[in-house]
């Protein structure tokens, strides 16, 4: 396709310009997302030019020495293949690449460069590359652009880090030439507070020191904010006090005083990031004035919020003491000002434009139900933009004014620059307020105690061995809450007593129960293997649900597996340790380093059964598969999970294939002809989710209406988007919702209100089958339809009654022995869709184990129970509660069944049909 700006001739399905970066969209040409370098805020010193060898047409190669990126040069031995240079700044050069060894694909190439011919300066630069590589290969954050690759060609040294598409905001704002709509900055501010946060949590801390427009891009898919450029990130900046790139002190106009004597803390990284936001409100750039200057933001924009006005004023003090002393504190104020004027959750996310899904353009809704009017600068207030060339000459001029006040700020204010780096007396951790060391009642020899809980933003994140209870809001709670700090103890008898009291009040707890049964296998002393369980058991109560379903399924298939003095796997026994990751994906990056350094010193644990949830999944795998550290999920289903990584499983479907079976459904079955498709682009499963029903959808002769697009548990931005789709024209004769539970019951209650609404029916996904996310009375159950991966009575509609699994025996005797409940309620004697997956993923992992036993493995590892796993395929193929379970090379089920399930007028649920190609009994 022809680049509508710059005219070059792209390959079909490109979805970008390969040479300007622009997004196509052959139906939308005049909507472009914009991929844009990020610029440089100091000249850089690259060496003189140098002619490369040719090794293939149009292509150049290196072999060593001094020289600069160009579009057509070739990395090692041709693998990768410059497009184009990003950009040039600090100590490195960024350009554009291709990865010919994997698709194509596009990567970033970041070479180092130094000015310098002194042997001792060259060898502090090529450290401090080599630093900001192990930096960043170190962290595992869905907004920090992943290292792939390093190596060295000669004299010259590089690194291969994953390709953010998207437009880095001084681009954006430079393009706009106005304020941007204050919602969308503070909800960007408080994307980058997430980042800034977790790089304080890091061990030692670590500190960016170069947060500005240009570093900060928002990605063209999620529409999130990423950092880049972690050049001087964790380096001592008096090494670079006499380079002649000033970004190594950070860049002029976003840099606190303190880094300017070589101090900075997170608060330093607070300061520069309420700059960045006061140039996005402003639209002053504060590289043309003198540093450390910032007028009242309503000065400038008078539509601005006093509150916002105030969160700047704060973050900008000079003083550091009176700043900001944690991420909590600023986040808390930025959520504040969102709830009270915007009425949005910490989770709401801005939409930009029109979204492009699979490579197609979004048909426009009537309006964007998410985006706020921009906000227009009064014209009494103009502040013309600056030329960018004129950037080197000023900044040369205003270094007497730093200087100066440096001079000032030692003299006169000594609280400026702490005696050492990092925070100061009295200063308030970040985001993480409480820790609970957990004591391992009976640890593997020569391992050591890395299991632990911290309360992060009010909830409990880590690993339990039952010395911490998560799941407290229920009737066993209080039982829980105090069996677990006799057991942090030592007083283990006393822990069963009140974990046994607390049975007596809710026999369907399972993190009760697998407390109990792990302390049988510690006592028993008997060998055993430890699986970890990562699920959600704090937050939203549909998370809770989820999570409460999970640990049900896992504690089924470790007693079956420990009957018989583990015979199944040799003689070893099974124990499970719950880690939490509360209802954010935000916080699993933290618990997975904790579960690969538990593996790293408990040669017990080989694997992870986990997370239910796609996001969280996903945020798991990239640490868990860098680690080598096996995990597979029962109800993950986002497509972006399709071969994310080798030591990643799952047995649930995709959602491409539960979107087929939808769409089949909605054309033959509903007479469905126009569709609206409700999504949040911003999550992985939601995304994914409506994207393939579309596709499929148009394939069955369907049209498409929207998409309309809403934020998870944003209540009023649902409503906006009901609002929204009603307005479209046709109308629509059917709603896709793509989402969750709690998130679609928001429809449920506002359609009765709508006109002409009263026979229009919603269908959707999986998710919508988690039943912790309704009401108690919501009279819209019934318009409800949705996909679903298993159903407890899916065995005697399709006939196979009598060969159901022992599952559905062991169930009911597990969570309500002395059958005390009637009616066959969910959570006692009749399982729940995550309760029969969360089995069959935990059947699964330790048949891996079982079937390398058997094979003659004595010691099990991680990489053992990997290769275990793929080799259940085929005819090898293992009997779950919810049908066949067989992998292929992908990682996803094979032939698994998919159902149909509709809520009836008794507000009960029906399994309609099977319409999927699946096997419920293997072999058939």
């Amino acid at each position: 396709m022809r680049c509508p700006v710059c005219g070059t001739d792209n390959a079909p399905g490109e979805d970008f310009c390969g040479n300007c970066g622009l997004a196509l969209d052959s139906t939308n040409a005049n909507a472009p997302t914009v991929i844009t370098p990020v610029k440089s805020a100091s000249p850089v010193n690259t060496g003189p030019t140098v002619v490369y060898p040719t090794t293939s047409p149009g292509i150049t190669g290196m072999t060593g020495g001094s020289g600069k990126l160009a579009p057509n040069m070739a990395l090692q031995n041709g693998r990768y293949v410059i497009e184009k240079v990003l950009g040039e700044g600090g100590m490195g050069t960024a350009a554009l690449a291709r990865d010919t060894r994997v698709a194509n694909k596009r990567v970033v190439v970041k070479e180092l460069i130094t000015d310098s011919s002194d042997p001792t300066k060259l060898s502090e630069d090529v450290d401090n590359f080599n630093r900001e590589v192990a930096t960043l290969a170190s962290l595992n954050h869905p907004s920090i652009p992943d290292v792939t690759d390093s190596f060295q060609e000669g004299s010259r040294y590089f690194m291969i880090q994953e390709y953010v598409p998207g437009e880095n905001l001084e681009a954006y704002i430079d393009r706009l030439q106005k304020p941007l709509p204050e919602r969308e900055v503070l909800t960007y501010g408080l994307q980058v507070l997430d980042i800034i946060d977790y790089l304080a949590q890091q061990n030692p801390p670590i500190i960016h020191r170069d947060i500005k427009p240009a570093n900060i891009i928002i990605g063209a898919s999620n529409k999130k904010a990423h950092l880049v450029d972690f050049g001087i990130a964790r380096a001592d900046v008096n090494k670079y006090a006499k380079r002649k790139q000033t970004s190594a002190l950070g860049t002029q106009g976003y840099a606190p005083p303190e880094q300017y004597s070589g101090n900075a803390d997170t608060r330093s990284d607070l300061y520069a990031l309420a700059a960045t936001m006061h140039h996005l409100l402003t639209n002053r750039d504060p590289r043309n004035y003198p540093p450390f200057n910032f007028p009242d933001a309503r000065t400038l924009n008078p539509q601005l919020s006093v509150e916002t006005e105030k969160m700047l004023k704060k973050a900008l003090t000079i003083d550091a003491s009176k700043r900001y002393q944690s991420v909590g504190e600023m986040r808390k104020d930025i959520q504040d000002i969102l709830r009270k004027n915007y009425n949005m959750g910490r989770n709401t996310m801005p939409q930009r434009g029109t979204a492009t899904q699979g490579g197609q353009a979004s048909r426009p809704a009537a309006k964007q139900p998410v985006t706020p009017p921009p906000v227009t600068p009064p014209p009494v207030q103009p502040v013309p933009p600056p030329k960018k060339e004129s950037h080197w000459v000023r900044n040369s001029l205003l270094l007497l004014v730093v200087l100066g006040v440096i001079l000032f700020a030692i003299i006169g204010v000594p609280r400026l620059f702490p005696a050492k780096q990092g925070a100061s007396p009295g200063t308030t951790p970040t985001a993480i307020t409480q820790t609970e060391p957990t004591a391992n009642a009976t640890p593997t020899p020569g391992e050591k105690n890395v299991l632990g809980v911290e309360t992060v933003d009010g909830q409990l994140i880590g690993i339990s061995d039952g010395s911490t209870a998560f799941d407290l809001n229920r009737p066993s709670g209080p039982d829980k809450k105090a069996a677990a700090e006799k057991l942090k103890a030592g007083d283990v008898n006393s822990a069963q007593s009140l974990w046994r009291a607390a049975l007596g009040k809710d026999s369907s707890d399972a993190e009760v129960l697998i407390n109990l049964e792990n302390q049988r296998v510690l006592d028993s002393g008997k060998p055993y293997v430890t699986i970890v369980v990562g699920t959600m058991l704090t937050g939203a109560a549909d998370n809770i649900q989820a999570g409460r379903d999970q640990l049900q399924g896992a504690y089924v298939a470790q007693k079956e597996f420990n009957q018989n003095n583990g015979a199944r796997l040799g003689g070893k026994l099974v124990r499970l340790l719950i880690a939490n990751g509360g209802d954010s994906d935000r916080f699993v990056p933290q618990v997975a380093n904790q579960i690969v350094e538990l593996a790293k010193n408990d040669p017990t644990v080989v694997g992870v059964m986990g997370w239910p949830y796609s996001a969280h999944a996903q945020a798991a795998i990239r640490v868990l598969g860098k680690a080598q550290v096996p995990m597979i999920t029962g109800t993950a289903s986002s497509d972006d999970l399709t071969g994310v990584s080798p030591y990643f499983f799952r047995v649930a479907p995709s959602n491409q294939e539960q979107a087929k079976v939808a769409a089949k459904y909605a054309k033959s079955k509903m007479n469905a002809k126009n569709v609206v498709v409700f999504q949040d682009p911003a999550n992985t499963y939601s995304r994914s989710l409506a994207e393939s029903f579309m596709q499929e959808f148009r394939q069955e002769g369907g049209t498409i209406l929207g998409p309309v697009s809403y934020t998870l548990k944003d209540e009023t931005s649902i409503s906006q988007a009901l609002d929204d789709a009603l307005q479209l024209s046709p109308a629509p004769d059917m709603i896709y919702f793509a989402g969750y539970s709690d998130d679609v019951s928001v429809l449920l209650k506002d359609l009765p209100e709508k006109p002409n609404t009263q026979n229009l029916q919603i269908l959707g996904g999986d998710a919508l089958y988690n039943l912790g996310g309704y009401p108690a009375n919501n009279s819209g159950f019934n318009r409800l339809r949705f996909t679903a991966f298993a159903y407890p009575d899916e065995w005697d509609v399709l006939g196979h009654g009598s060969q159901k699994p022992s599952f559905y025996k062991d169930y009911p005797d597990a969570f309500d022995p002395n059958r005390r409940h009637q009616g066959s309620p969910y959570g006692f004697t009749r399982p729940a869709f995550n309760v029969v997956l969360g089995y069959d993923a935990m059947l699964a992992l330790l048949s891996a184990c079982e079937n390398a036993t058997k094979g003659g493995t004595n010691t099990l590892t991680p990489e053992i129970v990997k290769d275990a796993l793929t080799q259940i395929t085929g005819n090898k193929a293992i009997q779950g509660a919810s049908g066949q379970i067989s992998f292929g090379a992908d990682g996803n089920p094979l032939e698994k069944p998919i159902v149909m399930l509709r809520v009836n007028e008794r507000g009960q649920i029906q399994m309609e049909s099977q319409l999927g190609s699946g096997k419920l009994l293997v072999g058939e």
